[in-house]
Protein backbone atom coordinates (compact mmCIF):
# COMPACT_ATOMS: atom_id res chain seq x y z
CA UNK A 1 0.00 0.00 0.00
CA UNK A 2 2.80 2.45 0.73
CA UNK A 3 4.30 1.77 -2.46
CA UNK A 4 1.08 2.90 -4.22
CA UNK A 5 0.92 6.04 -2.35
CA UNK A 6 4.57 6.88 -3.74
CA UNK A 7 4.11 6.09 -7.24
CA UNK A 8 0.55 8.07 -6.83
CA UNK A 9 2.64 11.04 -5.46
CA UNK A 10 5.11 10.54 -8.23
CA UNK A 11 2.05 10.44 -10.98
CA UNK A 12 0.68 13.76 -9.66
CA UNK A 13 4.07 15.69 -8.84
CA UNK A 14 5.02 14.84 -12.76
CA UNK A 15 1.68 15.94 -13.93
CA UNK A 16 1.82 19.17 -12.00
CA UNK A 17 4.94 20.06 -13.57
CA UNK A 18 4.21 19.32 -17.33
CA UNK A 19 0.73 21.45 -16.83
CA UNK A 20 2.68 24.34 -16.04
CA UNK A 21 4.91 24.72 -18.55
CA UNK A 22 8.69 25.99 -17.78
CA UNK A 23 9.80 28.03 -15.27
CA UNK A 24 11.56 31.40 -16.13
CA UNK A 25 13.07 34.46 -13.77
CA UNK A 26 11.14 37.51 -13.48
CA UNK A 27 12.31 40.97 -13.23
CA UNK A 28 11.29 42.85 -10.49
CA UNK A 29 11.59 46.54 -8.45
CA UNK A 30 12.82 46.62 -4.85
CA UNK A 31 11.71 49.15 -3.06
CA UNK A 32 12.99 49.66 0.97
CA UNK A 33 10.52 51.54 3.43
CA UNK A 34 12.37 51.57 6.62
CA UNK A 35 9.44 54.15 8.35
CA UNK A 36 7.34 51.24 8.05
CA UNK A 37 9.76 48.60 8.69
CA UNK A 38 9.16 46.75 5.37
CA UNK A 39 10.38 46.11 1.57
CA UNK A 40 8.10 46.25 -1.33
CA UNK A 41 8.32 44.15 -4.44
CA UNK A 42 6.63 44.90 -7.75
CA UNK A 43 6.14 43.29 -11.08
CA UNK A 44 5.09 44.40 -13.79
CA UNK A 45 4.21 42.05 -16.66
CA UNK A 46 6.01 42.98 -20.02
CA UNK A 47 5.17 40.10 -21.85
CA UNK A 48 1.99 39.91 -24.34
CA UNK A 49 1.14 36.63 -22.44
CA UNK A 50 -0.53 36.05 -18.55
CA UNK A 51 2.07 34.54 -16.54
CA UNK A 52 1.60 32.65 -12.86
CA UNK A 53 3.78 33.16 -10.02
CA UNK A 54 3.55 30.46 -7.76
CA UNK A 55 3.80 30.61 -3.99
CA UNK A 56 7.42 29.36 -3.73
CA UNK A 57 8.48 32.69 -6.13
CA UNK A 58 6.19 35.55 -4.65
CA UNK A 59 5.12 36.94 -1.04
CA UNK A 60 1.42 36.13 -0.57
CA UNK A 61 -0.87 39.14 1.09
CA UNK A 62 0.33 38.30 4.36
CA UNK A 63 3.97 38.63 3.08
CA UNK A 64 5.17 35.03 3.27
CA UNK A 65 7.15 32.77 0.36
CA UNK A 66 6.34 29.47 0.43
CA UNK A 67 9.23 27.27 1.75
CA UNK A 68 11.86 30.43 0.70
CA UNK A 69 14.09 30.45 3.85
CA UNK A 70 16.97 28.59 1.88
CA UNK A 71 16.43 31.48 -1.24
CA UNK A 72 15.50 34.59 -0.10
CA UNK A 73 17.72 36.92 2.23
CA UNK A 74 17.83 40.74 2.83
CA UNK A 75 21.35 41.65 2.78
CA UNK A 76 22.52 44.67 4.68
CA UNK A 77 26.42 45.36 4.09
CA UNK A 78 28.14 42.03 4.66
CA UNK A 79 24.99 40.47 6.68
CA UNK A 80 22.55 38.02 4.98
CA UNK A 81 19.04 37.52 7.04
CA UNK A 82 17.20 34.17 5.70
CA UNK A 83 13.25 34.95 5.42
CA UNK A 84 11.57 33.31 8.13
CA UNK A 85 10.70 29.54 6.77
CA UNK A 86 6.77 29.22 5.85
CA UNK A 87 4.80 26.15 4.12
CA UNK A 88 1.25 26.90 2.19
CA UNK A 89 0.45 23.25 2.32
CA UNK A 90 -0.95 21.77 -0.58
CA UNK A 91 -2.85 24.47 -2.68
CA UNK A 92 -3.36 23.38 -6.28
CA UNK A 93 -4.71 26.52 -7.47
CA UNK A 94 -2.50 29.19 -5.47
CA UNK A 95 -0.42 30.83 -8.75
CA UNK A 96 -0.94 34.53 -8.71
CA UNK A 97 -2.42 35.13 -12.23
CA UNK A 98 -0.71 39.06 -13.63
CA UNK A 99 -2.02 39.62 -17.06
CA UNK A 100 0.02 41.61 -19.78
CA UNK A 101 0.49 45.06 -18.71
CA UNK A 102 -0.54 44.30 -15.48
CA UNK A 103 1.40 45.14 -12.01
CA UNK A 104 1.37 43.11 -8.74
CA UNK A 105 2.84 44.61 -5.52
CA UNK A 106 3.60 42.21 -2.32
CA UNK A 107 5.05 43.85 0.84
CA UNK A 108 7.54 41.86 3.92
CA UNK A 109 8.13 43.05 7.12
CA UNK A 110 11.41 43.48 8.06
CA UNK A 111 10.64 41.22 10.77
CA UNK A 112 10.04 38.20 8.45
CA UNK A 113 14.01 38.57 8.28
CA UNK A 114 14.56 39.17 12.03
CA UNK A 115 16.71 42.26 11.13
CA UNK A 116 18.17 43.73 13.84
CA UNK A 117 16.94 47.24 14.79
CA UNK A 118 20.13 48.70 14.41
CA UNK A 119 20.14 48.14 10.91
CA UNK A 120 16.94 49.64 9.86
CA UNK A 121 18.45 52.81 8.42
CA UNK A 122 21.19 51.12 6.42
CA UNK A 123 20.98 50.12 2.52
CA UNK A 124 19.70 47.05 2.11
CA UNK A 125 19.23 44.46 -1.03
CA UNK A 126 17.82 41.37 -1.50
CA UNK A 127 18.60 38.31 -2.70
CA UNK A 128 15.90 36.40 -4.30
CA UNK A 129 14.81 35.13 -8.03
CA UNK A 130 11.42 34.70 -8.65
CA UNK A 131 10.46 32.71 -11.58
CA UNK A 132 7.39 32.54 -13.29
CA UNK A 133 5.22 30.70 -15.65
CA UNK A 134 2.89 31.03 -18.84
CA UNK A 135 -0.75 29.84 -17.81
CA UNK A 136 -4.56 30.89 -19.02
CA UNK A 137 -5.33 34.35 -18.50
CA UNK A 138 -7.87 34.88 -15.33
CA UNK A 139 -11.13 33.39 -16.17
CA UNK A 140 -13.67 36.25 -15.90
Amino acid sequence: MARLGLVLLAVLSVSCVSSRGSLFPIDFEFIDVPDERRIELRYRNELAYTVCLLPEFWPNKAGKIDQASGQVFLVVGDQRFAIEEFNTGYCPDCSLRVGPGEIVEASIGYDAFSLPESLVTEEKHLEFVPKAYRCRPKAE
